[in-house]
């Protein structure tokens, strides 16, 4: 399973990481108007939800478990990940805003990966 975890959700993680990088030091900087609220607001939600679901994979990996594979297991989980940002976070950082479309970002970017994860399980 080890194996498993370089595999499948270590490369993917390097990735994020690249895309965000790339986002903060020279897509946000070069952008305005829609394309840049985009970016600013939702993008860094969306690779989350896809990062947040390869470490939790990546983790069961390493501990010999069954990864999670199903659209409701993953939906719960992404649900629960993103609930908590958008509502509970508000309460005890004054600077985190509540934003539902953030929940549906972080959802998009888990099933994104979630799908990726099903067509490299299939090939």
């Amino acid at each position: 399973m080890k194996a498993a975890f370089k595999t499948r959700c270590l490369l993917p993680t390097v990735v994020i990481a690249a895309v965000y990088f790339c986002n903060r030091l020279w897509l946000l900087p070069h952008t305005s108007g829609m394309s840049h609220r985009l970016l600013a607001w939702y993008l860094g939600d969306f690779l989350a939800g896809a990062l947040m679901l390869c470490i939790l994979n990546g983790s069961l990996a390493m501990g010999n478990r069954p990864a999670l594979k199903g659209i409701l297991p993953v939906s719960v989980f992404l649900a629960g990940c993103g609930l908590f940002w958008e509502v509970v976070t508000p309460l005890y950082l004054s600077r985190s805003v509540s934003d539902p479309w953030d929940v549906a970002a972080v959802w998009l970017g888990g099933m994104g990966m979630l799908a990726f994860f099903s067509i490299m399980e299939h090939r």
